[in-house]
Parts: structure tokens; sequence; C-alpha cells
């Protein structure tokens, strides 16, 4: 036990001391994600040390598994288990006839070691000195479909000796058996979000053309292991770039899980992860974080919320590079935190340790989930006066003051991060705070409204009654200029509660103007940009750094215009009766739910939190459909149109509208090929003339 212990102190005391090469003699760079979301390169987390097995005769290694100090390797090439001791340099070989093809290796607190072979079929238990103890076979259960395939190629143990299984091409999840061998069922199956045709064809096909489509068969998973608690990580491959409808779909969408014992993803919290669609294997340390390692050497370590905390490592493309790999296999840490990543091309494992910025941001990690608040809060400092734009220190910062009860300082990190959802938890908290605080406040002021309302209405009253005992006062002179624009703006109100008695003064010019129409266009189109880009953090995807105002100017104004151009046009061909004015003025009229809904919207979107979003959904849709329903009123009371004959008009100028813009695309790519010609044709000419 002494000489173990030494000997881990030894290995500790050597990264350490090796932290002080410089980040120029590293052969790869690490990067981490900025608070914009982009990936920074930041300060060095691991660093390539020793080479282990070159020239040992390995052959098409497949995995690794380090247990013991010792690392276990599956040489499927040579069929059999290589087991290698990196202190004493010794060896020592697991062969036996019925191993074929062993690609997945695992060795449980008992030393057993479980050996996943898919060319044979099985799954082979062996002691520590070769002897086979047990074979698993394909499974006579039920439980198993007759069709599946039974060809295992990872393999992982809990604890408990429960026994989780890769296949290949295993569609319907891990294979689960229990220790004495017998199957269990499936376990944590991939989902598969739906692509937009798909969607489409649910909506109108029945059950049984669904069945004549191809198979909607989720991803397999790739490769597997299992956390100190019990945890079960998998690592899933994807041709396809990761997309997500819904939050809900996000973690169906990523391709690195963590599963409790429900068989449920815990990683990440519904949103998409950063990660690549080719990783080949997982492995756990003993503090919650992932190291997911892709087929090009590219390492991502993840925490327990699945925010990268760095990524490193690459491909070795014209020659052999330490710390860079050919064709990466398989990955495994130990509990000292060393790196050891196989090449399966060059047959060899290579050694990353790491450099006191790993351990620090380690450090500040664990002493966060253990609840040292003291000195996790100085590890964070650290972490975030070396790199002021790392997302995970903010995201750890913040996190760490929210625990604190400094939902301030929290709220301003997480902002700074981007993270919505936990800037909502610290904002709700801190708006709890603030309504506790002044709560007394708040009810004394609605008692004094109330109180004054009541009074304006008696007052209101007893006045209304007095004028009638007075002279009828004479006929205001009537309006114009200024006035006269504010009242028929104002006159918008109207739609509110009587739109068919609005538009059929507005198409008898009795009220309604086109100066008053263009106020109502200017004071819509600003009311959407505030929508757009004013909302409050927790509900505002967009900014001006992200969104120019030119395209904010053309998303209103380019519909706007296509609509009542399209639509005066169209009613002009089907004996629609208002004129070009009538359309303009009535589609102003008709944004009016929109305009006046909007602006609460974007004053709650201040106030409330995620979980409370739907109200904000709600009231936008309402002024949305609101308005749609007006428009509707408006085209069939402008143009003296049926229900029938509005609907056709309404979908002919949105078809008009498609048509305009496709006709723009096209002409705008041929126009820019003709400049291109142009410009070459100018250079040869240019060109010749010189020669």
């Amino acid at each position: 036990m002494l000489k173990k212990r030494l000997a881990a102190l030894f290995a500790v005391l050597l990264a350490l001391s090796l932290t002080t090469v410089s980040a120029g003699s590293n052969t790869t760079y690490t990067y981490t994600i900025s608070v914009d979301g982009e990936w920074i390169r930041t300060q060095d987390a691991y660093m390539p040390g020793n080479i282990y097995l070159r020239n040992k005769g390995l052959s098409l290694p497949s995995d690794l598994f380090l247990w013991k100090e010792e690392l276990y390797i599956a040489d499927t090439g040579n069929k059999r288990i290589f087991i290698y001791n990196p202190e004493s340099d010794t060896q020592r070989i697991i062969e036996n006839e019925a191993l074929q093809e062993p690609s997945g290796l695992f060795v449980d607190k008992d030393g057993t070691i479980f050996v996943a072979d898919p060319k044979a079929e099985a799954l082979f238990l062996f002691a520590q000195d070769g002897t086979l103890l047990k074979t698993i076979g394909r499974p006579d259960s039920y439980l198993f479909s007759k069709a599946s395939e039974y060809k295992p190629k990872s393999v992982a143990v809990s604890s408990q000796g429960n026994i989780f299984v890769v296949g290949t091409g295993a569609h319907e999840g891990l294979m689960q058996f229990d220790r004495d061998g017998e199957f269990q069922g499936y376990f944590a199956a991939n989902k598969r979000a739906l692509s937009l045709t798909e969607r489409i064809q649910d909506m109108f096909l029945s059950e049984t053309q669904k069945e004549s489509l191809s198979l909607r068969l989720p991803r397999p998973i790739e490769s597997i292991d299992i956390s100190p608690r019990d945890l079960i990580s998998s690592v899933t491959q994807s041709g396809e770039v990761s997309y997500a409808w819904s939050e809900a779909e996000a973690k169906t969408e990523n391709l690195v899980k963590l599963y409790n014992m429900a068989g449920e993803n815990i990683l990440s919290r519904n949103k998409l992860m950063n990660d690549e669609w080719n990783f080949v294997d997982v492995a756990c340390d003993a503090y919650g974080n992932l190291f997911a390692v892709s087929l090009t050497g590219l390492i991502y370590e993840y925490n327990s919320s699945g925010e990268v905390i760095f990524s490193f490592g690459g491909r070795a493309l014209t020659e052999e590079r330490s710390g860079m790999l050919s064709q990466a296999a398989a990955i495994d840490i130990s509990e000292d935190g060393m790196l050891y990543v196989l090449d399966k091309e060059r047959a060899l494992v290579q050694l990353l340790y790491p450099t006191e910025f790993a351990v620090a941001t380690h450090r500040a990690i664990y002493e966060l989930d253990r609840g040292n608040y003291a000195e996790s809060e100085e590890s964070w400092q650290a972490l975030l006066r070396m790199n002021g734009m790392s997302k995970i220190a903010h995201l750890g910062y913040g996190k760490l003051q929210f625990l604190q009860q400094e939902y301030g300082e929290a709220l301003e990190h997480f902002r700074i991060a981007n993270d919505k959802e936990q800037y909502s938890d610290a904002f709700w908290e801190l708006r709890d705070q603030w309504f506790h605080s002044y709560m007394p406040y708040l009810l004394a002021g609605a008692a004094l409204a109330a109180v004054l309302l009541w009074i304006r209405g008696r007052y209101k009253r007893r006045r209304a009654a007095l004028l009638l005992t007075e002279k009828p006062p004479s006929a205001p002179p009537p309006e114009r200029g200024w006035r006269r624009l504010v009242r028929e703006a104002v006159y918008a109100k109207s739609m509110l509660s009587h739109p068919i008695d609005g538009y059929y003064y507005l198409k008898k010019n009795v009220h309604g103007s086109v100066p008053a129409a263009f106020v109502l266009y200017i004071l819509a189109f600003v009311v959407f940009a505030c929508d757009l880009l004013l909302r409050g953090f927790i509900f505002n995807a967009n900014s001006l750094q992200s969104l120019e105002p030119s395209m904010v100017v053309i998303m209103f104004v380019v519909p706007a215009v296509l609509w009542v151009v399209g639509n005066y046009w169209v009613s002009s061909i089907n004996e629609g009766e208002g004129s070009f004015r009538n359309v303009l003025i009535s589609t102003a009229y008709a944004l009016t739910p929109y305009v006046v809904i909007t602006p609460f919207v974007i004053v709650l979107s201040y106030i409330l939190t995620r979980n409370e979003g739907f109200i904000i959904s709600f009231l936008w849709l309402t002024g949305v459909i609101w308005s749609g329903v007006l428009l509707f009123v408006g085209v069939k009371e402008t143009q003296n149109y049926s229900a029938r004959e509005t609907v056709k008009n309404i979908f002919l100028t949105l078809f008009f509208m498609v048509m305009v813009v496709v006709a723009f695309c096209i002409l705008y790519l041929i126009w820019n090929k003709l400049i291109i010609f142009v410009g070459e044709w100018l250079g040869e000419v240019e060109y010749i003339a010189q020669s």
C-alpha cells in the first residue's frame, strides 16, 4: 500500500513539475468556448508525455483500460489481450482460442477482465491469470429479438455487477446483463429527432403509408464508460450536423451522453453541446468530468453540465508528432489525472499530463461541487484573471456566487456567459428578494391607485350630470394639420373593438388618411425593431452585434411593401373594389393589435423568468393572430369579397410575395455571375494587351 501511495505521489509531483514547460514546446493548442460562443485559444491544459507500447508487436489495437497502474489493451489484430505495466516496463498476454476479434475491454473491482468480441459474437470473462471464467453468448430471451444481431464491441460493468454491452449496429440501445450473464433488456437507447420531411409525412400520411417508408432508426451507440458513481457515459457518431427543433430534442441530438441508472440522459440542460461527429470513445474521471476522443485525435473535456472545459489534440497527417495521433481508438484516465490515448494506426499509447492551468481548473470545479466556497472562489478568480473570455470560468464563478446567495453578482456572470437558464434562476431569486422588501409599498400603492380611480369615477359621473343641465356647446371647428393627423392615427383603436365598422369608414374615406397610415407604419416598425432587439436578456436572441440595423429595416419593409403591392395587384385582377390607397391604409390599421400588445410583451420580458415565458409567448401570439384576423377582415371589407374569395386572395398574395423573392434571388445570382464574368474577361483583355 505504501508503495502505491508513493508511486501516485511521485506521478502527481512529476506532472506538476513538468508544467513549467513553456507553451511553445507543446505540439497542439488548447481551446475553450468564449463568452460569445466561439472557440478561442487558451493556456495549455495537457502536455504530451511518455509514449508506451511502441514496437511491442501490437496489431490494430481497439481499446484500452487502466486498472491498478496497468494498461489492458485489446490487441485485435493478434486476437489477444495485452497487459503492460509502465512503471516496471513488463508485460503479459492473455490468449485464448475463443478470441477472434477482441475490441472492447473492462476490468471490474475484483480484477475480472471483460472482453467484447463482435466476430465471436460473445462476451468473455477472464481471470487475471488468463483463465476463461464465463462466456456470455447470444441471449435466449423473449426480450431479445430474433432479428437483432449480437456483436458485442464495447463493455462496462457497474460496482453492483451489472454488465452493459454495446453491440455493433445495435439501434435498440445498450444490452444489459446481470452478474450471472442473464439478459435483462435494453438500456439507454438513443432517440432520433425527426427531419422536416418526416414531420410533414407524419402530418399527412396514414399509419400504413408510414410503415412502407424506410425505417427511422436511431443511431447506434459507439462506445461507453462508467464513472465511479455508476453513471454510464456514451458517445455516438453522426454524419449529420446536429440540430434540434426544440429544447426537448437537444439532448436527443447530443453525441455525448451521461445516463443515470434509470436510463435518463442527465448531461447538458436542454441545449445542443459542442461536439464532434466522429467520437470513438469516452472516459470519466473521479470528479465527474468526461473526456471524449474523436477518430482524428481531438479530445473534448466536459464538466458535469455538458459545458466544454477544454479541447486539445489533433491528427498527425504528414509526420509522427508527440501529442498527436494518426487514428485514435480509445481513451482512459488515471486517478491522478493522466490521460492515456490509444493510437490504432501506430499501435501505441500516448500519455498526456495536466498542466498547472488544468489542475487549477479541476480544483475550482471540484471545490465548488464539494461546497468549499472560499477555496473555490480563489481558484475561479484566478482563472478569470488568466482568461476573462472563458465561458466555463464565468459559469463556474456565477454558480459559486449563486450558491452563496450573491444573486446580483451571479446575474452579471451568467449574462456574460450568455447562459439564460441560470440567469433566469438567479433573476428569480433576486426578484423574490425585491418583492419581499417592497411588498408593503406595492400594496399601499395599489390601494392608493384604487382610491384615486374611485374618486375619478365619481367626479366624472357628477360632471356628466351637470353638463346635462347646461346649454350644449357649439360644434368645434374642423381639425386640420397635425391635429387631424393625430386624430386619424388614434382612430386605429376603433379596430380593436369595431373592426367591420372601422374598415367601412376607412373605405368610405370618412376616417383614415395616407399620412396617418405612414405614421402607423413607422410606429409598427419601431415596435418591431424593439421587439427584435430590446427584449430582456432571458427572452432576447438578437442584438445589434448579431443583427445589423439595415437587416431589421429589410425584415419589416420588404414584406410590408410586397403585401400592399401584391394584394392590390391580385385584387385588381379578381374584381376587387378597393383602390391602392384603401389597401395601403387598411393594412396599416390592421397592425394595431401588434403595436398595442407588443410593448407590454417587451416590458414583461424584463420582469418574468423562463418558467413564466409562456405568458410572453401567449401575449405575443395574441397580438400577431389578432392583427392577422384584422388583415383578413380588412381585405374582405375593402374588396367586398366573400370569406372564400378573401382566403383565395390572401393565398395568391402570399404566392406573389414568394415568387418576387425567388425571382430577385435568381436575378441577383445571374447579375453576380455576369459581373464576375465581365471582370475575368476584362482581366484577360488587359493581360493580352500588356503582353
